[in-house]
C-alpha cells in the first residue's frame, strides 16, 4: 500500500427497519396498503363518472367539446397527470407505509420471539376478539332497533339505485369499510395477545420469585420448622416412629437440595 494513503473502508449501509418484522407481517402489511390503493383507484373512478354524468346533464360536456382542441388536450393531459402523480405519491410511501402499517399492528421480532410459543393460545385470543365483536354487533342488531334501521337505511343510501358511477363510487367506499373493520380485528387481536402474554409472563416471573424465596427460607429453617411445614403443606407428618418419611426425605431434597 503507498504510504500515507488510507485503506478504504466499505459504505455502512444501514439496516432495513422492515426487517425487523416477520415475513407474514409484510405480507398482512402490503395486503392493507395494496388494498388502500385500490380502493382508492375505485374511488376515484366512480368520481370521474359522476364528473362525466355531471358534464353531460348539465350540457357542460358541449361547452368543453366546443373548447380548441389545445386546451381539450391541455385539461385531459392535467387529469392524467393528477393522477400519475397520485401514482408515484403511493409508490414514494410505499415502503413507508408498509412499515408504518407493520408497526402499527405487530411487534418487532425481537418481542415476538419471546412469545412465540404461544401459538395456539394467539389462535385461542383471535377467535375470542372476533367472537366478542360478532356478539356485540348482534346484540346491537336485537337490542337497539335503531341500530338495525341504521344499517338498513346506510346499504340502501349506498347500493339503492341504478347509477353506475355511484355504484363504482360505493364500492370504493365500502372496500374502506372493510379495511378499516379488518385492521380493527387485526390491531386488537395482536395488541391483545401481547397484553395477555406480557401479564402471563409477569405472573410466572413473580411465581418464580416467590419460590425463590420460599426455597432460601427453607435453606435457612432448622429441623423442626421445616418438619411443620412439611405438615402444613402436605397434610402428613414428616417423622414415624422416629424416622423420617420418604415423602418427607423426597420434599426436602425437591425443596432444599
Amino acid at each position: 500500500m503507498p504510504r500515507g494513503r488510507k485503506a478504504r473502508k466499505a459504505p455502512e449501509i444501514e439496516p432495513d427497519p422492515l426487517d425487523q418484522y416477520s415475513a407474514w407481517d409484510k405480507r398482512i402489511a402490503k395486503t392493507f396498503y395494496y388494498g388502500v390503493i385500490v380502493c382508492s383507484a375505485i374511488f376515484i373512478l366512480g368520481i370521474w363518472g359522476w364528473i362525466l354524468e355531471l358534464l353531460i346533464t348539465t350540457g357542460k360536456l358541449a361547452i368543453f367539446m366546443s373548447l380548441h382542441i389545445g386546451l381539450q388536450i391541455a385539461i385531459i393531459a392535467a387529469a392524467v397527470t393528477g393522477h400519475l402523480l397520485l401514482l408515484v405519491l403511493f409508490y414514494t410511501l410505499f415502503k413507508g407505509g408498509i412499515l408504518k402499517i407493520c408497526r402499527a399492528l405487530f411487534k418487532d421480532r425481537v418481542i415476538a420471539k419471546k412469545y412465540e410459543d404461544y401459538t395456539t393460545l394467539r389462535w385461542l385470543i383471535g377467535v375470542t376478539v372476533i367472537g366478542g365483536l360478532t356478539t356485540v354487533f348482534f346484540l346491537l342488531i336485537g337490542l337497539v332497533p335503531s341500530f338495525s334501521q341504521a344499517l338498513a337505511i346506510f346499504f340502501i343510501w349506498m347500493f339503492g339505485h341504478l347509477e353506475i358511477w355511484r355504484w363504482i363510487l360505493d364500492l370504493g367506499l365500502f372496500g374502506f369499510i372493510i379495511i378499516g373493520i379488518a385492521f380493527f380485528i387485526f390491531y386488537f387481536w395482536n395488541h391483545g395477545v401481547y397484553y395477555v402474554l406480557r401479564n402471563m409472563k409477569q405472573i410466572e416471573e413473580e411465581i418464580e420469585v416467590d419460590e425463590r424465596i420460599r426455597r432460601e427460607r427453607l435453606q435457612d429453617a432448622d429441623e423442626s420448622t421445616l418438619r411443620k411445614i412439611y405438615k402444613k403443606e402436605t397434610g402428613k407428618r414428616a417423622i414415624y416412629k422416629g424416622k423420617e418419611t420418604k415423602g418427607y426425605i423426597e420434599w426436602k431434597r425437591d425443596n432444599i437440595g
